[in-house]
């Protein structure tokens, strides 16, 4: 049994599982948003954005607040469940389960060991299944180790995905399967696991002796009856529907291969059998059940399993123990509620301690292997295992002095205390405990992402923790469990390497949640420890040595209080990293001498942070959007400056716990991606037009010709603005962008595009369309001095010009460009343009090739291609970079969410620093570039 097996239900927390459709709408959307800077009359409009309705702004709102509403849901799911066991426990006190417990036979304890490792090693089924349907070839032993392991970890811990997930990793990507290849597992595993467990359920529902009654309430005869029946039909029907050809399921981006019916069978039973077992250990652990009564536990235990499941709560704690007690009210309250108190002890504690002990003897012996030195040994083991489960055990740390801040102290030890200390001192020890723990709590998950301070403010309060445990009440074991946990985390320090602030990364739900169940489990232990104490405002002052229930509440409150100021800070105050935002104007001079792209005027767009080379010749520029690094292109300056600037790159997204992502590459980046170990996907092709042999003579240019010459005879004029003059004209290109982001239903965008700004437009050329004096459209552009190549980025129109006058201006700007010398005119991206069509493709570049080809009546994909086809261009291909597998997809959505949305407030162009330091606006000389060499 498994209580946080993922299926279908499986979470990142960075984010949410990327389903098919969003992945499809992501990569739309990227495309969409450099659709603006090509040919507008192509360009489709979007949706017009409606008013919403008050249900349709209420899901608006949950969408895009989806971790904060699930966490706010789990939070209150955990404070339902501990009310109701609350309410069950009321007729019976600590002492009479502490008595209970206590009588628990040894047989009975060995019985449920027993049925423990039975259950476990159904458990080994499912990754076996899975790994036969995925056709993946491993030896029995790696899946088994794998498959206890990683649900040891995850049933403690709760995140599947990141912790039973990140085991299996550990496991199979040694074995030689891809990140990928173990997602696909894990999800088919969790849906075995769900199918039997509601086989289970569906199955006991009419077992005898008694119906299963919901709070005392029998089911209806229909139900108990109906569901079996309908769960045999379906099961039918998917065996036959298996049986006659493979099939396969899509869940989200995964396309999954179903098993077939001998699997399917084999799932089942195993199943079955890991809810028996797991079952079977409560019912061993609870003296006055008969076997009788081991079908009505049996589905009682599934159903609160269940429903434990789905609330995402960490192990289920508190609401799984709540639907027992609903479902059995006829049970003795103080039997059940000790042997579930045993069930945790038996079924979680134990296996998780000994995965634990398990992964560091393994991992041990393979570096002893190598015959490492031992400083070497020690943080090779730490960065392998740390993260994980130094988090795990810090955050036990934290738990453990928050629930012993509830529970009463041993009057002996107390009475030793206070002939030491006075009472005021043992009091404060206390309270400052449970605000420690609470502390620990939020540290455990820096821990995890790696993060430097976490480490440092650990080790600190876990040396107040071993303090303050014994100040309390000479707890030495206690302070032992403290002490063990500050020396391993001390052993363990190169692995948290990573430089951030206590609040630069926002918690996902299900930490968040996690944090919430332990503080109200200490609630729900305090307040039934001390469930007899009449409460008045009095309690509050009281300071003594028997006064356990007084400081219980300071404790609480306390700890109460700390954990919402921390909640609160995080959410509403993320830090981003420290980099320059001002690039000194001789880094830029030099970097734009030895570049070939005109996509390096970005730079001056006022949005992006920089990294410098060096030697001060060549610079990177990037933005930070959700857990991604984008970088926007490829390195600015010399060839031979980006390898280090890559690097430093993706050294810096590594310290924040960031994925690195280069956003529309050339293929001169290809093989500093693959040096990086990142993934690579085709965007479209980039058309360039060669400049030195441009001309409008001969047949293949006849098009053209005719469409300058009858601009012409209309009126229309060709003419490039600058300086002054371009400043005079500002107001009425205002006017002409107004009118074209109205018409288009459009809006400013941002990092990939430049946008309509004093600054940024004044600081080059503009390319106007006039005639009789008005202007009817405007570009303005990017000239490399070098000559290299020149290119356009704002290209806005009135909805009056003539057909044919962005043929006119584009040709004319070539001419233009010619006689300045430059080498070549960019023509921007044709998205999705030339990806392979094959049988053996992505799945990526068949959906895209698909989207080319019959997508013209959404986006004019292909329509497209063939405008710029026009003009004869050389087409070089363009790329997207970033993790592999579902990292790919959420950097997608990171970078549509990022071009989408509309310029940052405080955005402004870029400044430059002159060598002595005084900042010179955009619009000075150096930004002036000239079109001649």
């Amino acid at each position: 049994m498994c209580h946080n097996r993922s299926g279908p239900m499986i979470r990142s927390n960075a984010g949410a599982r990327i389903n098919a459709a969003a992945e499809d709408r992501a990569y739309k959307e990227i495309e969409r948003s450099d659709l603006a800077r090509d040919f507008m009359h192509l360009e489709q409009s979007h949706s017009p954005v409606g008013s919403r309705g008050g249900i349709g702004a209420a899901r608006h709102w949950c969408g895009t607040h989806r971790e904060l509403v699930v966490g706010l849901a789990g939070i209150a799911v955990l404070l339902l469940a501990f009310s109701g066991l609350s309410a069950s426990l009321r007729e019976i006190s600590l002492g009479d389960i502490q008595a209970t417990f206590a009588t628990i036979a040894l047989p009975r304890w060995l019985a449920a060991l027993a049925l423990t490792a039975l259950s476990f090693a159904c458990l080994i089924v499912f990754d076996l299944a899975a790994l036969r349907t995925l056709s993946l070839q491993l030896p029995f032993v790696t899946a088994a180790r794998a498959a206890v392991t990683s649900y040891a970890i995850s049933n403690m811990l709760g995140l599947p995905l990141l912790t039973g997930g990140a085991v299996r990793l550990n496991f199979y990507a040694r074995a030689g399967l891809r990140e990928t290849d173990v997602l696909r597992v894990v999800t088919l595993a969790g849906l075995s696991f769900w199918v039997g467990l509601i086989a289970v359920i569906a199955l006991a529902l009419p077992l005898p002796p008694a119906e299963l009654p919901i709070a005392g309430t029998a089911l209806p005869a229909a139900l108990r009856w109906g569901a079996p029946l309908l769960l045999i039909g379906g099961l039918a029907v998917y065996l036959l529907w298996t049986a006659r050809a493979p099939r396969s399921l899509v869940l989200g981006a995964m396309r999954l291969p179903l098993p077939g019916p001998g699997l399917t069978l084999a799932q089942l039973l195993a199943a079955a059998l890991d809810l028996i077992f797991s079952a079977g250990v409560i019912y061993v652990l609870v003296p006055s059940l008969t076997l009788a009564d081991f079908p009505l536990l049996l589905g009682a235990f599934a159903l609160a399993l269940a429903i434990a499941v789905l609330t995402h709560a960490p192990g289920g704690l508190g609401v799984f123990e709540a639907m027992l007690f609903l479902l059995l009210p006829d049970q003795p309250k103080a039997e059940l509620a000790a042997a579930l108190l045993g069930y945790r002890l038996v079924y979680f504690v134990l296996p998780f301690g000994l995965a634990l002990v398990y992964l560091a003897a393994r991992e041990a012996e393979r570096l002893h292997g190598k015959a490492l030195p031992a400083v070497r040994l020690g943080g090779s083991i730490a960065r392998s295992l740390a993260p994980l489960t130094m988090a795990a055990a810090v955050f036990g740390a934290g738990a453990l002095l928050i629930v012993t801040g509830a529970m009463p102290l041993f009057p002996d030890r107390v009475a030793a205390m206070t002939g030491l200390l006075p009472s005021v001192l043992l009091d404060l020890s206390h309270f400052t405990s449970s605000i420690v723990g609470t502390l620990l709590l939020f540290m455990a998950y820096g821990l995890y992402r790696r993060a430097d301070f976490a480490w440092i403010a650990s080790m600190v309060l876990l040396g107040a923790g071993v303090i303050l445990a014994l100040l309390r009440a000479l707890d030495l074991a206690e302070a032992g469990a403290l002490g063990l946990v500050l020396v391993l985390l001390a052993w363990t320090r190169p692995a948290f390497y990573r430089r951030t602030a206590f609040s630069g990364e926002r918690f996902g739900a299900g930490w968040a949640i996690a944090i919430a169940g332990v503080i109200a489990a200490s609630l729900f232990l305090g307040f039934f420890s001390y469930k007899d104490v009449a409460y008045d405002e009095a309690l509050w002052w009281q300071v003594q040595p028997s006064a356990d229930a007084p400081r219980f509440l300071r404790a609480s409150l306390g700890a109460g209080l700390v954990a919402l100021l921390l909640a609160i800070r995080r959410l509403v105050r993320p830090i981003p990293p420290a980099q320059a935002q001002v690039l000194p104007e001789h880094v830029w001079q030099r970097a734009l001498a030895g570049t070939a792209s005109s996509e390096a005027h970005l730079a001056r767009t006022g949005d992006k942070s920089f990294i410098v080379s060096d030697a001060g010749d060549a610079f990177l520029m990037y933005r930070v959007h959700g857990r991604s690094f984008i970088a926007m292109g490829a390195p600015v300056g010399p060839p031979e400056r980006w390898k280090e600037l890559v690097w430093k790159f993706r050294e810096l997204a590594d310290r924040h716990g960031a994925r690195t992502v280069f956003y529309r590459c050339g293929p001169e980046m290809l093989p500093h991606a693959i040096a990086l170990g990142l993934g690579i996907m085709k965007l479209g092709e980039a058309a360039c037009v060669p400049l030195a042999d441009f001309t409008l003579d001969g047949k293949a240019r006849a098009k053209l010709r005719g469409a300058v010459n009858r601009a012409e005879r209309e009126g229309l004029r060709f003419r490039i603005v600058e300086g002054a003059a371009l400043r005079a004209l500002l107001p009425e290109l205002r006017s002409v962008s107004d009118e074209w982001l109205t018409v288009k239903r459009q809006r400013e965008k941002q990092f990939s595009l430049g946008r309509f700004d004093h600054d940024y437009l004044t600081g080059g050329k503009a390319a106007l369309v006039e005639r009789d004096g008005r202007v009817l459209a405007f570009a303005n552009l990017w000239i490399l001095p070098n000559g290299a190549e020149a290119s356009f980025d704002l290209m806005r129109s009135r909805t009056d010009m003539p057909h044919g006058t962005m043929d006119f201006l584009f040709t004319r700007l070539m001419q233009w460009a010619r006689e300045q010398g430059c080498a070549t005119l960019s023509l921007g991206t044709a998205p999705l343009s030339g990806i392979e069509n094959r049988r053996l493709a992505p799945r990526w570049a068949r959906l895209a090739s698909a989207l080319f080809r019959h997508g013209e009546g959404l986006y004019g994909y292909a329509g497209l291609r063939r405008y710029k086809e026009k003009f004869l261009p050389e087409w070089s291909d363009r790329y997207f970079i970033a993790p592999r597998g579902i990292g790919m997809a959420q950097a997608l959505v990171d970078v549509t969410m990022l071009v989408s949305a509309p310029p940052r407030r405080d955005a402004r162009s870029v400044r430059l620093l002159q060598p002595g330091g005084a900042e010179m606006r955009t619009a000075a000389p150096a930004w002036r570039l000239l079109g001649a060499r």
